[in-house]
């Protein structure tokens, strides 16, 4: 099954009756500049952080009184935990929604519907161009044109759109022309001189070494003959002795070049692949894989959780009423950070959150990677905690009323 079988039966308008609102399009094709894909540090950002990313949890919520909070069982909770649509799990959901959120400054997810107006499929979309349209209603419209030949008119209302560097444009991230990423594609290009350069330099040092001068006049012939002499005599003693040292007669002399490459120093390239690293919030220890609790709880704070804020907002506006936010609803991504704690962290948050009656035995278990085991789902709570509402009454056996 093809996405676009999903909307074939698409929301029509008449041509007499639409104009666009905005002057720019939204072209992703961008033939006279390389993509931040063809950048290997550029990709591997993106798929660090969809990566992590993707190990969120959607989950459908109320939040009642008290503080209290209860998860939802309905189609929206049971499609965000298990399969978003037919053709992906949950984690690869989340983690193509936030490969082309990085990639294009915008992400488009159709939203589908059965005839109960329950929710059937959510299918990220990638389309190469897309133009706005409002017909004379003021409803929203997208032209999307995915390359196929084929223009698909889908209502804005049906989509949730993710936007990324949204300030240029009232409706599209990045500056609302292009995929709009001209400084990352500066730096980009910069590495990428860096390195041929590098490259270059290497194989200069593999080049012409030196010149044979004959001291006699001889014919071309000759001198190639002369030349293969000397070449196989070179390699004979290379093979023979390890040495590329061979003796030469009056007749000719060998003349070293002095070849002097230069290597492009390592403060340079890894301040110009630092420019890249800092556009995506990716530090050199989150590229590659080696950090420590702290840096990982920086890379989450700076970069993972504004990402998951936006998709816990972006996803209750489009999924919930108006009717059911006011009432508490709402989408929400929780992350599970201890995970990625030292392990004496593991037990002083176990200890303290246990006691508090936070976490169940087997959350407690979970968190130190052990599976969870039968009768493990109850709370226990220290005794050292009171309602402060009894506070008094607990302290010295009276209330204030007794005082009076």
């Amino acid at each position: 099954m093809s996405i676009f079988d999903v909307f074939k039966k698409k929301k029509t308008i008449d041509s007499s009756n639409e104009f666009n609102i905005f002057s720019a399009n939204l072209n992703y094709m961008m033939s006279n500049s390389k993509r931040i894909e063809d950048s290997d540090i550029a990709e591997i950002c993106i798929d660090r952080i969809a990566s992590h990313i993707s190990k969120l949890k959607p989950k459908h919520i109320k939040h009642g009184k008290e503080g209290s909070v209860e998860v939802i069982e309905d189609e929206i909770n049971f499609r965000l935990s298990h399969y978003p649509n037919e053709l992906m799990t949950t984690s690869e959901f989340i983690y193509k929604v936030v490969s082309l959120l990085l990639t294009n400054n915008n992400c488009f997810i159709y939203l589908s519907f059965n005839q109960k107006n329950q929710l059937t499929g959510l299918y990220p979309l990638n389309p190469v161009k897309v133009e706005i349209k409002q017909d004379l209603g003021e409803t929203l419209f997208l032209d999307m044109d995915f390359g196929d030949g084929k223009t698909y008119t889908l209502p804005y209302e049906s989509l949730i759109h993710l936007k990324r560097l949204y300030k240029n444009h009232e409706l599209f991230g990045g500056d609302g022309a292009i995929s709009n990423h001209k400084q990352l594609l500066k730096s980009i290009n910069m590495n990428e001189n860096l390195l041929t350069g590098l490259e270059n330099a290497l194989r200069s040092s593999f080049q012409v070494k030196g010149l044979l001068k004959m001291n006699a006049m001889l014919s071309e012939k000759d001198k190639q003959k002369q030349k293969d002499i000397f070449d196989e005599a070179l390699k004979t003693n290379r093979d023979k002795n390890g040495s590329s040292i061979i003796p030469v007669d009056m007749k000719a002399d060998y003349i070293p070049l002095s070849i002097d490459p230069k290597i492009i120093d390592k403060e340079t390239l890894t301040f110009v692949q630092n420019k890249i690293l800092n556009y995506f919030g990716v530090s050199e220890s989150i590229l590659n894989s080696k950090y420590d609790e702290n840096e990982y709880n920086a890379f989450y704070e700076n970069t993972l959780e504004p990402i998951s804020i936006f998709l816990s907002n972006a996803f209750s506006k489009a999924l919930l009423t108006d009717k059911s936010l006011t009432e508490g609803e709402q989408v929400m991504f929780y992350g599970e950070r201890l995970n990625y704690a030292s392990w004496s962290s593991k037990i002083t948050a176990i200890e303290k959150l246990m006691g508090l009656g936070i976490f169940s035995i087997n959350e407690s278990r979970g968190v130190l990677g052990y599976p969870p085991i039968e009768e493990g789902n109850k709370r226990i709570q220290s005794l050292n905690f009171v309602n402060a509402k009894y506070a008094d009454q607990y302290q010295v056996g009276k209330d204030d009323k007794d005082d009076k």
